[in-house]
């Protein structure tokens, strides 16, 4: 029906492989002894690496001579560059018109007479949520009558132009979280943490106590202290003797700073009193009366 190409003709001879795989002999293409080369079977070098070797050396001239050109005109150019310092100075901040502060009913204000003793313009008002229970509610009721001086406001009522220059610390005691946090706006990001906030009110009355932003020292053992409010159980002894290594009579420099403010507002407030000492424990009691 259809004529189709003969792809294998019957009538050829087909040559079948004596073996699998076929492979060179190897003897046969052996080459000649170096000892036995003549000179007229040598064969000249390469004329390609020639030409790169000679321009690898000119390359390498070219370097040279730059390299004396920029020595001479550096011992020309004497200029004395000195590197640029940078030193952090300390921000000032601007006193807001409020302040809020929400407290644990267990943490009662009594480092905020330092505060209030320094600075005049500064006005504390306290309220107690209703989720405090009552005990510690009288607690604080307590705390405020036993010292007036912490509400007592210096400015005259009459004067409207210091009115406008006070700032009002609100504190409010409420049993939501075990830390302290300080709030500014309903926006902002609240400070969490009595050593923050302690921090903040440096910066913001810088004559009350000393604290500088730019010692990597004090912020070491601040951040400890920080680290002692957030722990609890064994552990807290470990980190009151770091903190207490080198303490004579204060914790830091022999003088009294933040360091031991918030060192005894932590120690006071989960009630580790007998791993400090006695003498430093009753200077910090006597400072915040």
């Amino acid at each position: 029906m259809y004529h189709m190409k003969k792809i294998v003709p019957v009538e050829d001879n087909i040559m079948l492989p004596q073996c699998m795989y076929y492979l060179k002999n190897p003897n046969n293409n052996m080459k000649i002894d170096e000892a036995e080369l003549n000179i007229s079977d040598q064969r000249s070098p390469n004329k390609t690496i020639i030409e790169i070797e000679q321009r690898q050396t000119q390359l390498l001239q070219k370097l040279d001579v730059l390299y004396d050109r920029i020595k001479t005109i550096s011992t020309l150019c004497k200029l004395d560059v000195q590197p640029n310092v940078v030193i952090r100075k300390a921000e000032m901040i601007t006193e807001p018109e409020e302040i809020v502060v929400v407290l644990n009913p267990k943490i009662l204000p009594s480092f905020l007479g330092l505060f209030v003793k320094k600075s005049p313009n500064l006005h504390v008002t306290w309220h107690i949520h209703s989720s405090v229970s009552a005990e510690d509610s009288l607690k604080i009721k307590d705390f405020f009558k036993n010292k007036p001086n912490l509400t007592f406001n210096n400015l005259n009522a009459n004067e409207t132009g210091e009115l406008k220059k006070r700032t009002n610390l609100r504190l409010i005691f409420k049993n939501v979280s075990a830390s302290a946090e300080l709030r500014m706006s309903s926006l902002d990001v609240p400070l969490v943490g009595i050593v923050n906030i302690l921090r903040f009110l440096c910066l913001l009355y810088p004559t009350v106590l000393q604290y500088d932003q730019n010692d990597y020292f004090v912020d070491n053992l601040l951040d400890q202290c920080h680290l002692l409010e957030k722990t609890s159980g064994k552990h807290m002894e470990d980190i009151i003797t770091q903190i207490f290594s080198q303490c004579k009579e204060w914790i830091y420099k022999n003088e009294f700073s933040i360091v031991d403010v918030a060192t005894f507002i932590i120690i006071q407030m989960n009630g580790v009193t007998k791993s400090v000492s006695k003498t430093w424990y009753n200077k910090c009691e006597k400072s915040f009366m």
